[in-house]
């Protein structure tokens, strides 16, 4: 009988553990700015960029694993819309840091080299939501994009992003 009840309690685990981490994670929007840090604007561009960024986290142990959806209005003042999508792996609690990957689509076509992210941020909790604010520089080695600018295209970029917890 006993052992029964051991394996109804280890089914239960197993069937509940995947329900429960579904619930712990977190959507959000917010906006993102970009001050490029070459010398792009001697050749016709702008150093500064806006977008709007959409983002779903999800807890995994110790981590915290996120993908976000950048889309740029106007990449470095080129007229032309970019998209960004990166996905990062996040440590610590409200204070937190971590690294990511992203690739740009620009003028419909994808870079040849993706960008790498070192970031760091504060999670503000605000009840069933939070507030997360951080600062990333982007380190960014793709020949097409330099050849289009002949700069250095690394970045800091700064963001805020509201999140709605789900089921916590």
């Amino acid at each position: 009988m006993t052992k029964r009840i051991w394996i109804a309690l280890a089914a239960l685990a197993v069937c509940v553990t995947p329900i429960h981490n579904a619930y712990a994670l977190s959507v959000g929007g917010g906006v993102h700015y970009l001050r490029n840090l070459g010398e792009i604007e001697d050749n016709g561009y702008e150093a500064n960029s806006f977008s709007i960024i959409g983002s779903v986290q999800f807890p995994l142990a110790m981590l915290k694993l996120e993908a976000d959806v950048e889309y740029m209005f106007d990449l470095m003042g080129t007229d032309e819309a970019a998209w960004l999508p990166q996905a990062y792996a996040l440590v610590g609690g409200m204070i937190y840091g971590g690294v990511g990957i992203g690739i740009v689509n620009f003028d419909g076509e994808w870079a040849d080299d993706p960008f790498y992210n070192l970031r760091a941020g504060v999670n503000l909790p605000l009840s069933s939501m939070s507030l997360d604010l951080y600062a990333t520089y982007q380190f960014w080695n793709d020949e097409q994009l330099e050849d289009l600018t002949g700069d250095d295209l690394d970045s800091i970029t700064f963001a805020g992003v509201l999140r709605f917890n789900l089921g916590r």
